[in-house]
């Protein structure tokens, strides 16, 4: 009872510090497809989950024990609801070694020239408050790219950009960014767009080389101080307009990436609305001390961070081929609210089975013996394949050896084996394309062969017909009885 207090009171301190409490679960990092076997071959599904504040700001909460983590979570869906067969926490408000991967996309468009309380102007500004995000940068852990965007060269820009793990090399970074010029203009749509596809390829990239996709947790951190604006004389095919803003957002919503978007500046130029559509964490700043702690959210998201791991109902991979699946994730806290989560959305590929991000930790695969003991193993699943394939095997010798015989048969009607044969009066035969000729050294009138004279043959009446039956097939002669 006594640490229960503790606890608390230590919570409610840190509740005072950050501001507020949890209000909703935030997604940290994108959904990801587990490989669970050998306890079961149903494909599994993991995501990362934290508490967060009404303003999007990470908050505290009384962690319950791990046993009861998972009945405190509740995943819906169209198929019902379900609790994860596992659960974890992170360790408290620094989650310390919880690498960051960051791509800041910066505004230098010509108002960013403007002059800003406390600084010679906002880009002068904007450069001190990075500075000193990259001073509190983890080298080794964290990775961090900057791009600066206007209206010009704005794709090529934020492609080619480089992802560095130590402070010397993203002060570099910092430092070669162009001051803003008069003609620059504001691709805002199209950086946020583009900024999205360079974070999750260099995510892709990180999990290729062999670095923990797990513990990698990506921010797309977009700063502006105005609206998307594009002239003549711009890049050609920049995202704008109402359909600009849509597939910017649809972008946004599909990677689950935590794209934070910070308005700088004077409020009333600031295309809030927009904003909001486009991030899903959304902070102003007037100054740089503000602009340093919005740039710090993307640090404090991870505080308190939760993982969690289902079971699908799907028996396989191929049975999730072209499927939009959704959860909305529901936590029932110690102190009895209920935070709930934007859907957690995966899609899988429409024309081929979806692949395993990763393989289930040991301490997951012990969870999920557990929950579900009576799950398949891989021996059901090796006698069931084995099944199929015998089954396979049978209908091809069918195929091969009987269908043709039903489709052809008179070519195998030939196959029939040669065997002397007897006429009526005793007289050896033998049998040659299905003819019977009689072996006897004067043929019957008309069978004379070395140019003797044909005689049109007459038919007698001791001359018969006989049909004898075989066994593959029926034949008929003619017999001569003298």
């Amino acid at each position: 009872m006594r640490t229960r207090l503790s606890l608390a009171a230590l919570l409610a301190l840190s509740s005072t510090a950050w501001g507020q409490k949890p209000a909703m679960l935030q997604l940290t990092a994108p959904p990801t497809l587990v490989n669970c076997s050998p306890v079961t071959q149903s494909p599994c599904m993991s995501a990362r989950i934290t508490p967060v504040g009404s303003d999007g700001k990470p908050a505290p909460f009384v962690l319950p024990a791990p046993n009861d983590l998972t009945n405190l979570i509740t995943l819906s869906s169209s198929d019902g609801e379900i609790h994860p067969f596992y659960a974890s926490v992170g360790a408290g408000p620094d989650a310390a070694q919880h690498g960051n991967v960051s791509l800041l996309v910066l505004d230098i468009s010509g108002s960013m020239n403007q002059p800003s309380p406390g600084a010679a102007s906002r880009y002068a500004a904007l450069k001190s408050s990075v500075a000193d995000f990259i001073n509190g940068m983890q080298e080794g852990v964290d990775w961090i790219a900057i791009v600066p965007f206007e209206s010009h060269d704005v794709v090529p820009t934020i492609q080619s950009a480089v992802y560095v793990t130590t402070k010397a090399d993203a002060l570099a970074q910092l430092n070669a960014m162009p001051s803003p010029a008069a003609k620059n203009n504001t691709a805002l749509y199209q950086a946020i767009f583009t900024g999205v596809d360079s974070l999750r390829r260099e995510i892709s990239s990180l999990a290729h080389d062999s670095h923990s996709a797990e513990g990698q947790q990506p921010h797309l951190i977009v700063m502006t101080d105005g609206k998307n604006e594009v002239m003549p004389g711009d890049d050609p095919q920049l995202l704008t307009g109402e359909l600009g803003l849509q597939q910017a957002a649809a972008q946004v919503q599909a990677s689950h990436l935590d794209v934070i978007g910070i308005g700088f500046g004077d409020r009333e130029a600031i295309d809030t609305a927009a904003m909001q559509k486009l991030s899903k964490r959304f902070f102003y700043a007037s100054d740089a001390g503000e602009l340093l702690a919005a740039l710090h959210s993307s640090r404090s998201a991870v505080s308190h961070e939760m993982q969690i791991t289902w079971l699908l109902s799907e028996s396989s991979r191929i049975a999730l081929m072209g499927h939009d699946h959704q959860w909305n994730a529901t936590f029932r806290t110690m102190d009895g609210a209920s935070l709930q989560s934007a859907p957690i959305r995966w899609i899988a590929p429409a024309t081929n089975a979806p692949t395993f991000t990763r393989l289930a930790l040991a301490p997951e695969l012990q969870a999920l013996i557990q929950v579900h003991p009576s799950a398949e193993s891989g021996w059901t699943m090796f006698v069931l394949h084995t099944l199929l394939f015998a089954a396979a095997f049978v209908a091809m010798l069918i195929l091969w050896f009987w269908v043709p015989r039903l489709i052809w048969g008179e070519q195998y009607a030939g196959m029939v084996p040669q065997r002397s044969k007897r006429w009526s009066n005793g007289a050896a035969v033998t049998s040659a394309s299905s003819v019977q000729i009689r072996s006897i050294e004067t043929p019957p009138s008309g069978f004379e062969t070395n140019g003797a004279v044909s005689v049109p043959i007459q038919r007698s009446a001791s001359q018969t017909t006989q049909i004898q039956p075989r066994d593959e097939f029926s034949r008929t002669r003619l017999t001569f009885d003298r």
